[in-house]
């Protein structure tokens, strides 16, 4: 009888060396790995705000620039403080937001460079064309002390101004009338719409006439006053901070041993000129806020006008250092700053008398 042996295989494993050389291994792998990780999300943390930072202040510069760029008066530096109700001047008063002599609400700041160096504010206020103008100007035909103006576009909004260079005329719009088509009878704060028509006269030409004698003829244009400031924020205590306290006002550190800040999480807010009674001469004018067009800025004070070779300011200009900064990303150890501008921007044209 056969017997049938059963054959067994040689198996091996690992060694105790072996095991622990590999253990290492995976352990060194594993700590880089992590590393690359932790390298990859801050990384990414850090351009995502950087990419926020700069996408909404790309777009609020950019839209600011444009604004600029199109102003037809002398830029005004103005600080960032107001009243309850965004008024230009005292309560029952009828002031003119462009008044250097206002203090309620963004009180102008004098652009006089102090011991040759340029003063810097929170906000810029300049006027800009409305879409639609330029127009012309009639004598109204069914009464001699009123205007016509043609404004195939929308009709003026009260704060608005008239702007007539022919005559070196310009005046506040504080009511809009007339239910004709294409044409608004407009009312002005100093009565200049008097002015006007008599300038015009009865031999002056006439609106919605087919024939009319040749006399004075003038175009018009519709403005309006745009304000551009930083509000919002705080100051948050930094040994390399460029303020410092003051009185109760934070002021630029020039030098000495003393808490220093920094500036963060302001806002750029787009305010224009209204009027608050389109019904008649018996409201104010206020600043009306448009839109935020930033966020996270880090520059309290980003607008001066630039001094010109002798020594004075050069209204031609404002200089314009605006950065920004995301501040819920300092967690990671980091500021996420983008610097977003820092130059000079003309304005392209002056029609304007007034700033």
């Amino acid at each position: 009888m056969k017997i049938k042996t059963s054959s067994f295989s040689n198996e091996s494993g690992f060694t105790a060396a072996e095991m622990v050389v590999s253990t290492m291994v995976m352990a060194i792998l594993g700590i880089v790995f992590l590393n690359v990780l932790n390298s990859g999300m801050i990384l990414y943390a850090k351009n995502t705000a950087v990419n926020s930072a700069h996408e909404e202040g790309r777009q609020g510069v950019n839209r600011f620039t444009r604004d600029l760029h199109a102003a037809v008066s002398v830029p005004q530096l103005r600080n960032n403080t107001h009243d309850s109700t965004y008024s230009c001047g005292p309560t029952g008063a009828l002031y003119d937001c462009g008044d250097p002599q206002n203090t309620n609400s963004f009180a102008v700041v004098s652009s006089a460079p102090v011991s040759g160096v340029a003063p810097t504010a929170a906000g810029v206020s300049f006027q800009d064309v409305v879409s639609g103008s330029p127009d012309f100007v009639w004598q109204d035909n069914g009464n001699a002390n009123q205007i016509k103006i043609k404004d195939p576009g929308s009709p003026p909004t009260a704060g608005m101004r008239l702007i007539i260079p022919q005559w070196s005329i310009e005046d506040a719009i504080t009511k809009q009338g007339g239910s004709g088509t294409n044409h608004s009878n407009v009312f002005l704060l100093n009565a200049q719409d008097v002015t006007v028509a008599t300038k015009l006269g009865n031999n002056g030409r006439k609106f919605g006439q087919a024939s009319y004698s040749v006399g004075p003829y003038a175009i018009t244009y519709y403005t309006e006053r745009m304000l551009y400031v930083v509000e919002g924020g705080t100051y948050i205590a930094d040994s390399n901070g460029p303020w410092i306290l003051s009185s109760g006002n934070y002021v630029a550190y020039t030098s000495g041993n003393m808490q220093r800040y920094r500036f963060e999480n302001g806002q750029l807010n787009l305010y224009k000129q209204r009027y608050s009674s389109p019904s008649g001469n018996s409201g104010y004018f206020y600043w009306s806020f448009v839109a935020t067009v930033a966020r996270y800025i880090s520059s309290a004070q980003p607008f001066s006008v630039p001094i010109n070779s002798s020594g004075a300011a050069d209204t031609r200009y404002v200089a314009v250092n605006l950065s920004a900064r995301d501040p819920s990303t300092s967690n990671r150890g980091y500021l996420a700053t983008a610097s977003l501008l820092s130059t000079q921007i003309d304005y392209r044209s002056r029609i304007c008398l007034y700033q």
